[in-house]
Parts: C-alpha cells; structure tokens; sequence
C-alpha cells in the first residue's frame, strides 16, 4: 500500500529536465556555502590563535609581583600583595572564566564512562546542523529528488576536511593551534556526519528511479555499494567500545575499510564527473605519509653514529614501568609526544603507538648538544607495552630496534603564568615532568619567565618508582634559581605499601632483585620531593595555591579520567569560581592532556 502511494507521488510530481538543472545549481551552491561556513570557522580559531600567542609574548615580564631587595639579591623578599586591576578588568575575567567553566570544565556523559565538554558538544552539534540544513534546505517541501544527489556531494566535498583532521600532518593543527591528537575528536564527528548524509544519498538513491540508461549493475553503481559498505563497517568498528578494547585490530581494519572507500567513492564519482570531490582527499592522506615517511627516515637513520640508527635503549625502572631511550639529532617542545616503532616487538611492520616525551632538549642546566636523549617512560599494561615488558625481562638493559616519528602537540607554554601546578598520575608524569624540568632551566640560565611557582603533584600506587624520580627532581631542584620556588609532592596510594628505609643511594634503573624493594621516606629538604602516603586532596591544593598565587595560575594535568575529573570540579568553585576571580583571585586556566581536546 506504502509503495502504490509513493508511485502515485511520483507521478503526480514529475522530475522534469528544468528541474534537474535548478537541483545542480542549488546542489553546487549548497557545496560552496558550506565551505564557506567552514573557513570562516577555520579563519577564525587561526586569527584567535595568533592573537593568543602574541599575548603570551607580549605578557611575559609583565608580572603582578612586587619585589624588595635586601643587601644580597639571594635574599631579596617578595611582596605577597595582589594586584586587583580595574573593576572592567576584573568584571572581564570574571566572565572569561564563566565561559571556561561551563565550555571546558563541566562534563556532559555521553556513554558509559565516556564524557564530552560542552564546547565539543556544541561544535559538533552546530557540525551536524549546519550540514542537515544546507541538505534540505530549498527542496520543494523536502522531495527526495532534491535532497539525494545534493547529500551525497555535500558529503563527498568534505572528505578532504575529514582526512586532514585525522592526519599528523595537517595545516589545522599548525594555523589553530590545536594538535592532530585533539582534532580527531572532530574527526569522528565530521566522520560519522559524512556517514549520514551518505546513508540519506543511499537511500534516497535508493526509493526513486536512477537516471536513463543506469542500473545497479553498472561498475560505477557497484563501486558506491562496495565504497558505502566498508564505511559503514568502519564507523561501526570506530566506536568507542571496540577501538578501545581491540584497538590495533581497530587501526588496521579502519586503515583498509577507509582506502576501499575512498576508491569505491571516486570511482562512482568519476563516471558522473565528480571524480573531483575525491581525489583530494586521497591527496591530503598522501600528503601526511609522504611527510611522516621522510621524517621517520631523517630522525632515524641520517646525521647519526652507527650504534644509534635505528636504535634505542630500553631498561626496567619498576615493575611495571620501562625506560625507552633514542639517541637522536631530534628537537621538541617540553609535553610534546612521538610516535613509537618496534619492528620486532611489534605485531605488524607499520604499527606504531604515541607517547609522551618525558625528556626536554638540551640539559637541565642550559647546555645543548647535538645529539639529545629522547626518552619515554612506558607503563606496561597491554598490547605493545605488555610485549615490550616482557622483552625486558628476558634481556634486560640493552638495545632494541627502534624508530621514532615526530614530534607532534602544542603543548602549552607555561612562562607567562605566575603559578604554575603540574598534577600527574601514574604514567601522566612523562607529561608534567617535562614542563617541570623546563622550568627549571628557565629559571637556571636566566631566562625570561614570570613564574613564580611551581607545585609538582604526582600520585602513584607503589613506591617502586621512588628512586629513579627522586635521583631525577635531586638533580634538577636545586638549579631554580629566585624568585622561583618549587614544591614537589609524591603520593603513594597503595594501601598495601607500608613506610620503609630510603636508599642512601639511587640508580638510574633496577634490576630483578631490587624492583620490588620498598623504602622509607626521607625528611623533606628544598632539594627532594615531600613524600605522602594517601590520596591528594585535591580541590585543597589548589585552591591553596590559586588564593597564595600574585598572578595567574596554569593547571596541568595528566592521569586517570577520576584524577582529571576531580580536578575539573576543583576548578570550577571557592577561589577558582568567577565570583572569586570578581572579587580580585587570579584567573586560571586549565590544561588537560588526553587524547582528546585541550581544555582551557
């Protein structure tokens, strides 16, 4: 009865020649806005992203902090008094802080433990509904003739966008500031709102007649069954539950469903003329390669010593935390991350996995040299991490094959704060110790920062990570040098670690007998870190610090989802709530590192 009424429909409203001609214009013109839309957007976030940079700059040396000298500089006092600014100022920061609160720092669960900021809902929303619009908008009271070819373009022109948001490589990242690992929650978006409109092309396709002398059986009409077939398979296997559960079964399956796609795509286009739409998808995708294929091969085999090309150094430091090193002609920013190959750990040829460099350039004390130690503090869990353990524990220190690609991430620069906390969990250290370190060397050689201090937070279950991090942070405390004060706090949450003897002396790495040695907490000297025994509180902390704080404040964190959610609430009442910020509090802005968005 359903299928009489739709014939009855179509003959009474014929699809005639002059039809299809306004149905190409409107078609082509729905492609041109859209991309209107998004440069705009585009245009927008680099022009913001220019201006914050030149604010940063432009900041530096311009802090709140009053300071009396004494007689000796090494002496000098600080003034701890606030500087309010106007009440427009304040007013400014007040709703400034208002809009991070709510866009950034109040989450939205969209799943089980899955959650979204209420920017990343709103843009993706906003994605969502410009593209429905422009689909069925001006379609003679939504007829499917007009919309079905206009969904299908509209989807096929933004591929491009799609590639370039999932790529290493990309010009976004380097015009937007925001790093490939942060954009490709954007590309799953922008992914499955393509997967839609093609689904509405599909089936529109699909419930009218084709064109003259077309049928399914055409190799063209089949290529675009084939292409929306491994799409449909890819965005299915895209989903949060299987890409984190099997995620190299997910990288390799989205690598081959999305390549027959592209193809299957731009042969059903290109019969039609609109082979256009496609191929430069499959440019900017080449693009990335090419790109990452000569980097891979300049950081590791060119430039270098014979012992080192494709070499690196890996060693136990706790029971189930490794020490990966490359020794490389290789620069990056301090909370950058790389990406890792093990050819004979690994279980394919091409698989590589990122990580967080936990070294910075150059030496502590300023001093460069040519070839740097890029190291990474791997926490064996499962997968590539569980093979590499296990390496390890047969071999020992030694050499393994190894390649590194990158660096990648625009971390945050930290030296126009006045208050700087790095909170980390677990393996979130390999993030904050690095912006640490930077610090400190800031400080050493005289640089230009207006940071005044810095708490370092970490939290961690056993205390077999003890020796190699306090050998590290006994190195470099003592080389901040005034105004700077650092603060180093680590806390062992392991109930089942009771308090025992420190060593009077620390190694680099442990060996099979020691690894599951526990020791005594030392008495706490400007030059070692505070050792507690319990969880951080820490809204406490750092609220603490945000009403002591001349200036403003940068929070850091990395660690588990728990961790960066009580730090997110944390950051959104008492001396971080925009009241308190109207009454004169600095203001403060939050960084989280995940493979998600940087929230600020």
């Amino acid at each position: 009865m359903a299928t009489h009424h739709l014939h009855q429909t179509r003959a009474a409203t014929p699809f005639t020649a002059a039809d299809r001609a306004i149905r190409s214009q409107k078609d082509h013109a729905a492609v041109r806005d859209i991309w209107l839309l998004l440069a705009s957007v585009l245009a927008f976030f680099t022009l913001l992203n220019i201006v914050r940079k030149v604010y940063a700059k432009i900041s530096i040396g311009r802090s709140p902090v009053t300071e009396v000298y004494g007689g000796d500089p090494e002496k000098s006092e600080t003034v701890a008094q606030r500087q309010p600014g106007s009440l427009f100022y304040r007013l400014y920061s007040a709703l400034a802080t208002g809009f991070r609160i709510v866009a950034f720092r109040l989450p939205v669960p969209i799943g089980p433990n899955a959650f979204a900021s209420v920017s990343e809902l709103s843009f993706i929303f906003a994605y969502i509904a410009a593209n429905l619009l422009w689909v069925f908008i001006d379609t003679r009271r939504l007829n499917v003739n007009f919309y079905k070819a206009r969904a299908g373009m509209m989807a096929s022109a933004q591929l491009p966008l799609v590639i370039a948001l999932a790529s290493k490589n990309n010009v976004i990242s380097w015009m937007t500031g925001v790093s490939h690992e942060k954009l490709n929650v954007l590309h799953r978006a922008a992914g499955r709102t393509l997967f839609l409109l093609l689904w509405i092309h599909t089936i529109g396709r699909a419930v009218t007649t084709l064109p003259p002398r077309v049928t399914f059986s055409d190799y063209f009409m089949i290529a675009g069954i084939i292409g929306i077939a491994a799409l449909t398979a890819g965005v299915f296997l895209s989903l949060n539950i299987f890409r984190q559960a099997l995620f190299e079964f997910f990288f390799v399956t989205h690598f081959v469903l999305m390549l027959i796609f592209l193809i299957g795509g731009y042969i059903h286009l290109h019969e039609q003329g609109y082979g256009s739409y496609i191929w430069p998808a499959l440019l900017v995708w080449a693009v990335d390669r090419v790109f990452r294929t000569i980097r891979l091969i300049w950081h590791n085999l060119f430039r270098l010593d014979e012992s080192a090309k494709g070499q690196a150094t890996v060693e136990l430091l706790a029971s189930d935390t490794i020490r990966l090193t490359f020794r490389r002609k290789f620069h990056w920013k301090p909370g950058q991350h790389a990406y890792i190959s093990l050819p004979k750990i690994s279980q394919l040829p091409s698989e590589s996995h990122p990580f967080t460099i936990a070294s910075i350039p150059g030496n502590i004390d300023g001093t460069d040299s040519q070839e740097q130690d890029v190291v990474f503090l791997i926490r064996s869990r499962g997968g590539l991490t569980r093979r590499l353990k296990e390496f390890t524990d047969k071999s020992g220190t030694g050499k393994v094959a190894g390649y590194i690609d990158g660096p990648y991430g625009c971390p945050p620069d930290l030296h126009s704060y006045t208050t700087c906390v790095l909170v980390a969990g677990g393996s979130g250290i390999s993030y904050t110790l690095p912006l640490l370190l930077d610090l400190i060397r800031r400080s050493a050689i005289g640089g230009s920062s207006d940071v005044r201090r810095v708490l370092f937070i970490w939290a961690v279950r056993g205390d077999g990570q003890l020796p190699w991090i306090t050998e590290a942070l006994s190195k470099a405390l003592p080389l901040a040098k005034h105004p700077l004060v650092v603060e180093t706090r680590i806390y062992i949450t392991g109930t089942d670690v009771p308090p025992t003897t420190w060593p009077a002396e620390s190694s680099n790495s442990i060996s099979k007998s020691e690894k599951d040695q526990v020791f005594v907490e030392p008495e706490s000297t400007g030059s070692t870190p505070q050792i507690h025994h319990g969880r951080p509180n820490i809204a406490s902390l750092l609220h603490d610090e945000i009403s002591a704080s001349l200036g403003p404040v940068s929070v850091d964190v990395a660690g588990p989802g728990a961790m960066t959610a009580s730090v997110r609430e944390a950051l959104t009442t008492g001396a971080a709530s925009p009241g308190a910020v109207l009454k004169g509090s600095p203001t403060v802005t939050l960084h989280v590192e995940t493979f998600g968005m940087v929230r600020t």
